[in-house]
Formats: structure tokens, sequence, C-alpha cells
């Protein structure tokens, strides 16, 4: 009985000794694949992928001593794989009407999860790499096979614009190295020398650690590619002097889980002495499952669409929308009935006019030109404005380098905008009587109306959320006070900014009701609701917001500097901007420029670093002296014994 539980341990550790570490690689760079394309439960795949591997594993094994067949029965069991993935595409497809290639390389949080997909990566890739993991740990020792497929995981996250964490790196890393050392200290030339056991274990571990923990401390050159510097840089590879690229989408930015590294992307001067500029990249039309979406076809809702007077005949709709004001307010007819009172309108609202000047030291070229809400198009000749959502666009050859003139949004402004006695709620009625006098075109009304429409549109929302727009503006009669109110709210009721948060329910509700943590994304998307909900228009914007200077006095705009806002349509003004974020966005990600926070970030972890790397050596050293302490304690002990005592213990040593 003793005979066949030493035989049976014997085996167990022969298989350990052969297949533990193959099978440990392929379920760490797994374990990896498989946190970028799930949300939750990513351990228990990868434990069924450890099982996945280990019949694959019996099934290779059983196949090798078959010369004759075992060739023809693997290509046969990966057509079967091959087979079952393209179903698993088609399913995936058909199913979530998200192409696999948009599943692959976009992020989650953006296209959601597909478990069609997923099993087609867990069957499909992960035979693919099992295959290789075998064949070149257990058929054929080769190094630069295995390091194949931990390359894997590298260009996946690189393709996704995702950093792999530290720790998971680390660990793939160190797997590798283990399984590099210990395969070549059992392989055919001195395994005859090799003796598995505790101190051969003990000596692997303490060297691949210690190597592992040099690695980290040793300091890293900053290697910055063509492709990190310019984002776009694919991008003209598929322009051509006719063709109308750019690389806006169709949903907005992931409101969770944000990657900025602080990198500088342009710098700008401007002539104006506001502190914050607001630079607009895209707007936003409807919130649906967490995510904005751009409409281009407004007639899926029953509207009329925007005429193209609205951007072919003036600057832009605030413009626009206050020199019709005016003229109605010019003629006389509107102030008793509507307090247009032609004094309060002056041709110096509006009408400051400043210059900004965007250029880029590291090739960033982008299809869009960043801009402030009342950007000039005609100040620049390869600029094109389109009619929805004011999104501005401009085509360079290299990176950016633009000046142009923009309209301030300043202090005479808001103050008008808050002594308006008109309202949305008789702002249409005026437009309607001004059509019927013939003071206004069908035009002018019909912009304002589908305008309204479009922009008081709303999904995802709750009664508490209405409950609670109404109870934060109930004070106020004028519209742009309103607004303002629901931009303090945020401020003076327990707020929090961090762009790390990411919450255990991703619902505006949780964020408004429970958390009230969260980054600029939230914070924008919920104000756009709720005042879509007590009758504002109302848009979700992406941007920068420019706030940080450098020596010069020039705005630095970095990546972490990437901004969502809100623009609410006024009556009689247009489109005005509002920042519900809580002002700490702007102590917390100026990234690179450094701080406080992030000095004691990166204190931490370098101290981390240093506290392993001494732990290492404790145990290393311990471990080297662990027979001279051992016997210095013998010797100690000795001394209390008596002579025979002595005799016999030291007859056991």
């Amino acid at each position: 009985m003793a005979l066949d539980i030493k035989k049976t341990s014997n085996r167990l550790l022969k298989i350990a000794e052969q297949f533990l570490l193959p099978l440990i690689l392929g379920a760490v760079v797994m374990n990896i694949i498989f946190g970028t394309y799930l949300n939750s439960n990513v351990r228990i795949a990868t434990a069924g992928f450890m099982a996945y591997e280990v019949i694959l594993f019996a099934v290779f094994e059983w196949l090798k001593p078959k010369k004759i067949i075992r060739g023809v029965v693997y290509i046969a069991l990966a057509l079967v794989i091959l087979l079952a993935s393209v179903q698993l595409l088609r399913i995936g497809f058909n199913g979530y009407g998200t192409t696999f290639l948009d599943w692959f390389y976009v992020n989650t949080q953006e296209v959601g999860e597909v478990p069609p997909y997923f099993l087609f990566i867990f069957l499909g890739l992960g035979f693919f790499l099992v295959s290789i993991i075998y064949y070149f740990t257990i058929i054929r020792y080769r190094t630069f096979g295995t390091m194949l497929v931990i390359l894997f995981p590298f260009v996946i996250y690189g393709k996704r614009a995702e950093n792999i964490s530290e720790f998971s790196i680390t660990l793939m890393l160190t797997v590798f190295l283990a399984l590099m050392v210990h395969n070549r200290l059992i392989s055919d030339d001195v395994k005859k020398d090799t003796v598995i056991n505790g101190s051969y274990l003990i000596a692997t571990a303490l060297f691949v650690t210690f190597v592992g923990a040099i690695t980290m401390l040793l300091p890293k050159p900053k290697i910055i590619s063509e492709l990190e510097n310019n984002k776009n840089f694919f991008d003209w590879n598929v322009r051509s002097q006719t063709a109308s690229y750019d690389n806006m989408s169709s949903t907005s930015s992931p409101r969770f889980g944000a990657d900025a590294t602080g990198q500088i992307l342009f710098n700008m001067t401007s002539t104006s002495d506001e502190q914050t500029i607001y630079l607009r990249r895209q707007s936003y039309d409807i919130f649906k499952d967490n995510k904005w979406e751009y409409i281009s076809d407004y007639s899926q809702y029953d509207m009329d669409n925007f005429p193209d007077e609205l951007s072919d005949n003036v600057i832009n709709s605030t413009q626009y929308t206050y020199s019709l004001a005016k003229k109605l307010a010019d003629s006389g007819k509107y102030d008793e009935s509507y307090g247009l009172d032609k004094a309060g309108f002056n041709d110096t609202l509006f009408a400051d006019t400043q210059w900004i000047n965007e250029y880029s030291e590291n090739n960033f070229a982008p299809s869009y030109l960043p801009a402030p809400l009342m950007f000039n198009p005609d100040s620049i000749p390869n600029a094109t404005r389109y009619t929805h959502g004011e999104t501005f666009f401009s085509t360079y050859n290299s990176k950016l380098s633009t000046s142009f003139s923009y309209n301030v949004e300043g202090a005479d402004e808001i103050s008008f905008a808050k002594n308006l006695p008109v309202t949305w709620e008789n702002y249409l009625r005026l437009l309607y009587d001004a059509y019927s006098n013939g003071d206004i075109t069908d035009a002018d009304m019909q912009n304002s109306i589908s305008l309204y429409k479009h922009y008081t549109l709303n999904n995802d929302y709750t009664d508490k959320i209405i409950e609670l727009a109404h109870q934060i503006t109930k004070d106020y009669d004028n519209d742009y006070d309103k607004a303002e109110a629901i931009v303090n709210y945020f401020a003076t009721n327990g707020f929090t900014y961090d762009i790390d948060y990411e919450p255990e329910d991703e619902s505006i509700d949780y964020f408004l009701f429970n958390s009230k943590t969260g980054n600029c994304t939230s914070y924008a998307t919920a104000m756009t609701m709720m005042s879509r909900l007590i009758g504002l228009p109302a848009r979700y914007d992406e941007g920068f917001a420019a706030f940080e200077k450098n020596d010069k006095g020039e705005f630095v705009i970095r990546d972490s500097h990437a901004h969502a806002f809100v623009e609410v349509y006024i009556p009689c003004v247009g489109w005005m901007t509002f920042d519900p974020t809580v002002p700490q966005y702007q102590q917390n990600v100026t990234g690179a420029a450094g701080g406080a926070g992030e000095a004691i970030k990166t204190f931490v972890n370098y101290f981390s670093k240093i506290i392993l790397f001494l732990g290492v050596i404790f145990v290393l050293v311990f471990i080297i002296f662990l027979d001279r302490l051992t016997e210095l304690v013998f010797r100690i002990v000795l001394k209390f014994k008596n002579n025979s005592q002595k005799a016999l213990m030291l007859y056991r040593r």
C-alpha cells in the first residue's frame, strides 16, 4: 500500500514537473486578455480556461506517441474549433449588431459585452495559444516560441489603447522566466544533474523573484512611438484629396475607466483673459444605455431637419438667435407682451472677438478643430462647420498649427441672459406671433421649434430625477438662472470628483442619490438630462477644458484635460456653456505637471518596490545563512544540557 502511494505521488510529481508551469503561463496570459473583455467574472473565466487547458494537454499527450495519426487528428480538431468559432462570430453579429472588429478593438464600455465573441476568444484563440505553449515547452523546447504567447496581451491592449496593470505584467513575466529556467534545467543535456526537490524549488523561486524585483527597480527609458505622439497616425493612409475622413464617433467616450497619461497634446494662446476656455469637439443627442449617441437622422424622431439657413448665412447659432431677437426688439412690437425692451439689446453683446492660436509640438494632428462655442469658421480657410450639433472639423496635412477667431461669452452676455424676461414657456409663442406678423420667416420659426424638440428628448430618466430637477429650479423664473442652479447644486451638496472611480451601479440615479462621486461625464450627463426635464434644450459636449498654463503664459492641453460639459439653449440668446463638474477636476487632472497628489503617488509606488526588493534580499540572505543559524541555535541549546544529553544530541546531529 505504501509502495502504491509513493508510486502515485512520484507520478503526480512528474506530471507537475512537466506540465504545471506551462498550464499556469497559459492561464495567466488568458486572464490578462479576459480582463479587457469582461467587466466581471474574470476569475471564473480563467478557472474555466485552466480546465480547458488540462483537457487539451491530455488530448495532445494521448496523440504524442501516435506518430501516424496525430497530425490528422490535430487538424480535424482544429477544424472543429474553427467551425465552432465561425458560428460564434455569426451569432454575435446577428444577436448583438456589433462587428467582431469593433468589439475586439474598442473599449468594452462603448460596445458592451458580447458573450459569443468572448467564447470565440476562449475557444479559438485559447486553442491556438495552448497549442503553441504545448509544442514549445513539451515537444520542442524553444524560448522564442514561448515568448510569442506573452506578446498577445501587449498587442491586444496596445491596439485598444489600454494599459496592462504592473502586477499582471510582473506575474506573467515571472511565470515565463520560471518556465524558461525550469525547462533549461530539465532539458536533455543537463537534466541528469538536476534533482527536483524542495531545494530546487526554493532556489528557482528565489532566483526568479530576485531578478523580477531588480527589473522592477531599474529605471526604464520612456520611449514614445509615433502612434503615441499622434493618435491619428494611421488616418492619413486612408485619406485622399477628396475623402471626407474624420475621427468622430457615434457614441460618447466611456463614462468610467479613463486612462490619461498627462501627455501634452497641444499648446494654445488666446487674446482673451478667460481663465478657462472650453474647446468643443463633438456634441451628442440622446442618452441611452448609459452612453450618449449622435443622431445623424432626426427624422426617426418625427422631427423636421434644421434648415440650411442656420449654418450657411450666420457665423453661429448664438449670434443668429440674438440678432433675430434684437430685430424683434427693435421693431417695438413685442415690448409690452414679451418684455423685449429695445434698450436692452445693443450691438456690443456677443460681438467681443478674440483670437486663439493652437499648435502642437508632438505631431498631434486631429481631423477636428478643438474650438470654443462661438468659433468663427470664416477665420480659417480649411475649417468646415456642420449644422448638426455645431461640430467643427478641420483637415491638416501635418501637426496642428492654426489661428482662428471666436466671440467671447463674457460678463455682459451672462448679465443679459440672466435679466431676460423671455423663457421657453413664452418664447415659442413669441416666434409664432412674429411669424404671423411677418417679422420673421417660416425658416426662422422652424429652426427654433426643431431645435427645441430635438434637444429636449430624454431617455433613461426616472421619477426621482424629474423630482430633483424641479426641486433645484423651483425658485427661479429665468432660464439662465435655472441652468446655473443645477451647476451650483453639485458644488453645494457634497459631490466629489474622482477620475478613477468605477461605481457598482453606473446609472445616473446612483450618481445623483448614492455615490455623489464621479468624473466630468457623470456631471455633464446629469445636468443635460435634468435641464431637458425642466424644458431647457441642452446638449452633452465632449472636448477639452483649457486651464493649465506654462511659464510662458500659454495654455497647455493634455490628454488628461479631455472634458465633458453642457450647452443650454437660452431664448433670445442661443447656446451658452455650463460646466457642472465640481472644480476639483482642475487640480486632479494636471497629469505630468505634477502636484502633491501625483508626487505622493509616485513616492508610494517607488517605495513599495524598494520594500519588495528588501524583502527578497532578506529572504535570500536568510536562506543562504539558514544552516549557520541552525548550527548557532543548536550550540546555544547544547550549553544548557548535561553531558549525557549532549552526547545524545551530538549523536543525532
